[in-house]
């Protein structure tokens, strides 16, 4: 078998037995409630004249671009990247952590495939199912718009808030594979993950300082919020404009004032960023898989 046949051979392997997990299905369909709340009955219950999503920096989505809205509202309601840290991360965090703590490490290795071919093979699995979740969500989202509200526009749009949405699921399972690599353990993963969540976006602190500044879009896990709470909103409204980001307060040591920057700018940062934080993690998780001790 050549080295591509092998590495797909174990992501089919890995994929089978996320497909096996409860735990997918359970996260997937709250992924996907929340789908049904947001794109349908949100509208239903509230009217219709209530389907304005006015964004932080000031951008306001009405009717016919309540997809891309419901979309937002996914990730900001649930503490603005909760949700790709429970896709991403929760259906990512025992791929490698608990083949070494099962012990099924040892039998896998035994099998004619090097560690790179295990290593990426698991994560092109996680690639494989995160990218079909995303494209579900959000043609399910899209659907109970057009259902509740009426005719979506900006539909050309829709890619690239997919892409947005993969890409945040994408980062924190890079994480969780980095962190794997070195635990033992699912649930040790997931309590490193939970506190990089709440720790990583700190710098964002310096908001109060700076105000927002473009280089924050390529801050770890902050930046999946910037792209789709902020950049991918503005550049469906308006990909040739500019936009303004907000000052700070520099707490006694006066005002930041706004800064403004061209749409293609942000989002060029953003993507940026986002690639950085999926692929660091991921060459250094390899770094660690490929010396890691196997026991047994």
């Amino acid at each position: 078998m050549s080295r591509v046949s092998r590495t797909w051979a174990i992501a089919r392997y890995e994929l089978t037995w996320d497909l096996r997990k409860k735990r997918t299905y359970v996260v997937v369909g709250l992924f996907l409630f929340a789908a049904f709340v947001l794109g349908y009955l949100w509208p239903v219950i509230w009217g219709k004249s209530v389907t304005t999503a006015q964004l932080q920096l000031g951008i306001s989505f009405g009717s016919g671009l309540w997809w891309a809205a419901a979309v937002f509202l996914a990730f900001t309601i649930f503490v603005s990247g909760l949700f790709p840290l429970l896709i991403g991360g929760f259906i990512s965090a025992d791929s490698l952590a608990s083949e070494f703590d099962s012990g099924t490490i040892v039998p896998l290795f035994s099998q004619p495939v090097r560690r790179v071919e295990v290593y990426l093979g698991k994560f092109l699995a996680k690639v494989l199912l995160l990218l079909a979740v995303s494209m579900l969500f959000t043609l399910l989202v899209l659907a109970l718009s057009e259902a509740s509200v009426g005719a979506q526009t900006d539909l050309g749009m829709l890619p690239l808030v997919v892409l947005a949405e993969f890409g945040a699921f994408l980062e924190f399972a890079a994480l969780t594979f980095f962190i794997g690599s070195f635990s033992r353990s699912g649930a040790m993963v997931l309590g490193v993950m939970l506190a990089l969540f709440i720790v990583l976006p700190a710098p964002l602190l310096l908001e109060f300082k700076f105000g927002t500044q473009e280089w924050m879009f390529l801050l770890p896990v902050a930046n999946a919020d910037f792209l789709l709470g902020h950049v991918i909103p503005w550049y469906i409204v308006q990909p040739g404009g500019v936009m303004v980001l907000q000052g700070g307060y520099a707490l006694g040591l006066g005002y930041a004032p706004p800064v403004a920057v061209t749409v293609v700018s942000a989002l060029q940062y953003a993507l940026a960023g986002l690639a950085a934080n999926v692929v660091v993690p991921l060459v250094a998780g390899y770094y660690l898989f490929r010396r890691a001790e196997v026991k047994g």
